[in-house]
């Protein structure tokens, strides 16, 4: 279960999209939830040959909003949802500070804004989402503030869509999956992409063909696969359905399957099939991303798989 929930905060209304999700997560759970500001260096500006540093005066009106800023959030949310709601400020760069601070207070999942499909412009924390994927050691759930933005209190996940490439690494996501599952009463869908395989022509044949053969063994592979990793699920009481898709490519065969109302979360971790640690930009998982409006639950496995 997720008792301690971290969400960063950088005084846009971009990163409170993250509060209304991780507040219900935490007190679903009888947990607790953590509010963390970075106040990472401000930049001298150089114009005319000359170095412009913020005046004393200036840091410190800055330091004194900022204070203001999170202990009247934290009051809100805390009044709003009756919930134990913790706060802190630190010094430094916020990628490394927030996964330090996740660390510190041992959060069990950290829930952060970041950008959905086309997201060009970049506030603040919606930058620093990649590192935190990337080198945090637990759980992210990332929201897109411009799906629910108008919305005084998003709905909580009911069908939940689990992507599973059949390797070990890929099944890392199950605990978190099942656990957000819990605190919102939402079903599971575990699924697998089988990406057919192709023949390659012979002289004078046309194109290459896929191999519905190779296609239906992994097909059957899958459906195998996944049938045992719901019989493990339904030991802790729930009942995920299982269901193979085929395409030419993971993400896309995902996206589309996020494309209808059918699903309102995906989990998945970093990486996938191959043993080789990938980051998480241009990445399956980095694909879906930023191809879905969808709240997207995102773990990097512990430890790499060879």
């Amino acid at each position: 279960m997720f008792h301690k929930v971290l969400v960063p905060l950088d005084g846009s209304w971009f990163a409170e999209a993250a509060l209304p999700a991780a507040a219900r997560i935490a007190k679903a759970a009888g947990g607790t939830l953590d509010l963390v500001m970075v106040r990472q260096p401000v930049p001298a500006l150089s114009g005319m040959g000359d170095l412009v540093v913020a005046s004393p005066e200036f840091q410190r009106e800055m330091l004194t909003q900022d204070q203001v800023y999170l202990t009247e959030t934290a009051a809100g949310v805390s009044a709003q949802r009756r919930l134990t709601v913790d706060y802190r400020e630190v010094d430094g760069m916020a990628g490394p500070e927030i996964c330090e601070e996740a660390a510190r207070v041992g959060a069990d999942l950290v829930v952060m804004a970041t950008h959905g499909r086309g997201g060009l412009r970049r506030f603040w924390l919606g930058g620093v989402a990649d590192y935190v994927v990337r080198h945090i050691g637990g759980p992210v759930l990332l929201v897109h503030p411009g799906r629910t933005a108008m919305l005084p209190e998003p709905p909580a996940p009911r069908r939940i869509l689990v992507a599973l490439d059949l390797s070990h690494a890929s099944e890392a996501i199950l605990e978190p999956a099942i656990a957000l599952a819990w605190t919102s009463g939402a079903t599971l869908t575990l699924a697998h992409v089988a990406e057919p395989t192709f023949s390659i022509p012979m002289p004078g044949m046309p194109g290459a063909q896929p191999d519905l053969n190779l296609l239906e063994t992994a097909r059957a592979v899958a459906q195998k696969r996944l049938k045992k990793i719901a019989t493990r699920s339904r030991r802790l009481g729930l009942e995920p359905d299982i269901r193979v898709v085929v395409g030419s490519g993971a993400a896309d065969a995902l996206l589309n399957l996020l494309d209808g109302e059918e699903f309102d979360l995906v989990a998945m971790t970093t990486h996938g099939r191959g043993g080789v640690r990938r980051l998480l930009l241009g990445s399956v998982a980095d694909q879906v991303i930023r191809g879905t409006t969808k709240p997207v639950l995102v773990l990097r496995p512990p430890t790499p798989v060879a």
